[in-house]
């Protein structure tokens, strides 16, 4: 199996919520491979998700998965942002 090299550059990172508990991450993979290349899931709990895609693939998934249902849920969708450090 061939895989292409991605530059980090290229590489956008999304946040999905609203997500059912029981959502696997096959499932997530499976709704945004309609709209572009998945090149990772990770689930983290508590209905969200991160859903790494090629730029421009998540510029089309952010467009046509927007108030997508999973299991009776609409989908949260939002371009991942980096973690902030806390003054805390």
């Amino acid at each position: 199996m061939q895989t292409a090299s991605v530059s980090t550059s290229s590489v956008r990172k999304l946040l999905v919520g609203n997500l059912p508990e029981s959502t696997r991450i096959s499932a997530v993979k499976e709704i945004f491979t309609q709209v572009g290349q998945v090149l990772a899931v990770s689930m983290l709990g508590h209905g969200f998700a991160f859903v790494e895609m090629i730029a421009a693939d998540a510029d089309r998934a952010l467009t046509q998965l927007r108030g997508t249902q999973i299991e009776g849920r609409v989908m949260l969708l939002d371009e991942a942002h980096p973690r902030t450090p806390s003054r805390y």
